[in-house]
């Protein structure tokens, strides 16, 4: 008797707690998205206002920003120096594939920081400057829509994840 009823604190304990790393991954999106756009932010004002090289401007935001964001900011910087010959965007673009996958992330906040690629370091200020603002209202409004989804599913999930315990817990004993 004492080892069934163990035994179901167990599985309701594991399935409460599968619910919360379920429902992590709305929090830490929410989180990561509004980095990014803390990130964006300073690339956008140390294009207006330095006239840093790209490697450089990229390694100081990915020192600057949180690990998770920085970290693409930094590959870039250091793909940049080695001189490999390949064309900005295709590097940005890989870079934000490999690093972009360990982040938490969506694919749909990855494509823009696909499309950060596409103007960065090719085109005159003005045009790079509208191009992340561009991007950045994009963010904001996927940032928006990840707070009602992480308020709405967080608690959900939590909960699914404890009654899932119990409904197993009933059903085996």
């Amino acid at each position: 008797m004492i080892i069934k009823f163990i035994f179901s604190i167990v599985i309701i304990v594991c399935c409460s707690m599968l619910g919360g790393i379920y429902a992590n991954t709305y929090t830490s999106r929410t989180k990561l998205l509004s980095q990014l756009l803390v990130s964006l932010q300073m690339l956008e004002t140390e294009i207006i206002y330095s006239a840093t090289p790209l490697p450089l401007l990229l390694t100081n935001i990915g020192r600057k920003s949180k690990p998770e964001i920085g970290n693409i900011f930094i590959k870039a910087s250091e793909i940049l120096l080695k001189k490999e010959g390949l064309t900005f965007n295709f590097m940005w673009s890989k870079i934000v594939d490999s690093e972009g996958q360990k982040t938490g992330l969506f694919d749909e906040d990855l494509e823009l920081l696909k499309q950060l690629g596409n103007n960065l370091g090719t085109t005159d200020i003005d045009n790079q400057v509208k191009h992340i603002r561009l991007i950045m209202e994009e963010v904001r409004r996927n940032y928006q829509e990840a707070i009602i989804a992480e308020n709405k599913n967080v608690k959900l999930y939590k909960q699914l994840g404890l009654l899932a315990g119990f409904a197993i817990a009933i059903i085996l004993f």
